[in-house]
């Protein structure tokens, strides 16, 4: 066994020096502890931004899929009235035709 502060020449002295080891033994371990909540505080922040990013991403996509079928049903709407205005125009050109015809004949 070492010597103590009971059987030391320097009682004083040694515990001075035994309370400056254990001193630094606690600032160790507490700037250890430090170090490991820092760390944890960081993990969880990048968990948390990793979430927040997963769920924007999935919230866009879904806004995405939900641009893409109104994409859909605004080319579908766009094609039938293209194909009205066609028809349309065919009827207004028959009309004509048929005014023309008909002041011809009268003429």
């Amino acid at each position: 066994m070492g010597i103590t502060i009971f059987d030391s020449r320097n009682p004083a002295g040694r515990a001075g020096l035994e309370l400056g080891l254990l001193t630094a033994g606690i600032v160790g371990s507490l700037a250890d502890a430090h170090a490991a909540g820092r760390q944890a505080a960081e993990e969880r922040r990048e968990r948390r931004a990793a979430y927040g990013y997963a769920c924007e991403l999935a919230e866009a996509r879904g806004r995405a899929d939900d641009l893409g079928r109104v994409a859909m049903r605004a080319v579908r709407h766009v094609a039938s009235l293209e194909a009205e205005v066609r028809r349309l125009r065919t009827a207004l050109e028959q009309r004509q035709a048929h005014i023309d015809r008909q002041r011809g004949a009268a003429a």
